[in-house]
């Protein structure tokens, strides 16, 4: 680490006192580089239209960063974990980075998709786009059995606007368990004029 950016981390931790929980560096809520040895990637999963890649199984060091992200209100270490799967995923032929949408009645204030989405964003060189939205007041997914997850009807994803207009998508999402949303999501995309050509998550839920 150069002399000017050890600087820059403290002078960031006065103000805002994070540090890596893995090496203990000052101002940052995750070292990349220490990021990057916990994933593990599983084979692709097909979801039959859409191909899902993950960092990783739904468990251990992986599942508590994901709960840390959602539930300790800790944004930027979204974006840390979104620059980690930017560099160990290569690029697909791409024009946009489209994050799953946070459920209307979320108290969480943040869409830790979105975070994830621009880490992604800054290591793959492709913008983020708010471009879609649940259809009314859906239960959030963590609530739901797994057999509700899967039963999620057409149309509980719609497109925003037009930004989705001719776009090659990736739709990122924290974590998948049935690969329902992501498809539901990928349904969206289409309906606003563009194309899902991959999934990409944090983790995704271990086979029973």
């Amino acid at each position: 680490m150069s002399i000017p950016e050890a600087v820059l981390r403290f002078g960031t931790h006065l103000l805002w006192p994070a540090a890596c929980p893995f090496c203990g560096a000052l101002g940052v809520p995750a070292c990349v580089t220490c990021l990057l040895p916990l994933l593990a990637p599983p084979l692709p999963a097909d979801l039959g239209s859409l191909t899902l890649e993950a960092g990783g199984i739904h468990e251990g060091v992986l599942r508590d960063l994901v709960l840390e992200l959602k539930y300790g209100r800790n944004r930027p270490l979204g974006v840390a974990m979104g620059h980690a799967l930017g560099r160990i995923f290569p690029r697909p032929l791409c024009d946009i980075l489209v994050p799953v949408p946070l459920h209307a009645d979320s108290g969480r204030g943040y869409n830790q998709s979105q975070a994830l989405a621009e880490g992604i964003s800054r290591e793959w060189g492709v913008p983020v786009a708010d471009g879609l939205q649940w259809n009314g007041l859906r239960a959030a997914q963590t609530s739901l059995e797994e057999g509700e997850r899967r039963s999620m009807p057409a149309g509980a994803i719609l497109p925003r606007g037009k930004q989705l207009e001719g776009k090659r998508a990736v739709i990122v999402d924290d974590v998948s368990t049935t690969g329902t949303t992501l498809l539901r999501a990928a349904e969206a995309a289409a309906l606003g004029g563009g194309k899902a050509v991959l999934a990409l998550a944090w983790t995704i839920a271990p086979k029973a």
